[in-house]
């Protein structure tokens, strides 16, 4: 918990990068922090903190977001919601989160630790440094695993490849 309380405003900038506004950010931290103090003790030799609660505040905001969309379906609103979007920020939130869950999909031939730090490095922007930490590999060795996973998606999933481009160029 110290460790949050020492960096909580760059971890809020992240949170609130990552959801899109202050309140939704402070509560996927609030949420992190609250289910970081309840495991403190079999996190205690967590290694790259930082890195680690960025992947929690990335997941949580992904699962908040796929909380929402359920909801949604659910009630039947999300059809109507999404042929009656004026927000193009929201309609863009529908579409990253369909657009990762299959990117993700598709990279299943990888690991899990390795698929999640190829979409925070990618998707998040992530710094390479804290990417490469939380897999424990060198910048040169992450790098070489996500060009490989970048040229697997050209072989075999081109739409996500070209995706992943234009993201990369923006």
């Amino acid at each position: 918990m110290n460790f949050i309380e020492e960096n909580y405003q760059s971890l809020l900038r992240f949170a609130v990068r990552m959801t899109g506004n202050w309140a939704d950010g402070e509560d996927v931290l609030q949420t992190v922090a609250v289910k970081i103090c309840l495991k403190q003790e079999e996190l205690k030799d967590i290694a790259h903190c930082k890195s680690y609660l960025m992947v929690c505040i990335r997941n949580a905001t992904l699962n908040q977001r796929r909380t929402k969309a359920r909801q949604r379906v659910a009630d039947g609103s999300y059809e109507k919601l999404k042929d009656t979007m004026t927000d193009p920020s929201t309609r863009q939130e529908f579409e990253l989160v369909e657009w990762i869950e299959s990117l993700d999909h598709h990279l299943a031939y990888y690991d899990e630790p390795s698929r999640k730090a190829f979409i925070a490095y990618y998707v998040d922007q992530a710094p390479l440094e804290e990417v490469a930490a939380s897999l424990g590999l060198t910048k040169r060795q992450t790098t070489k695993k996500f060009e490989s996973m970048r040229m697997y998606l050209k072989r075999h999933h081109k739409h996500l490849f070209v995706q992943l481009s234009v993201l990369m160029s923006m």
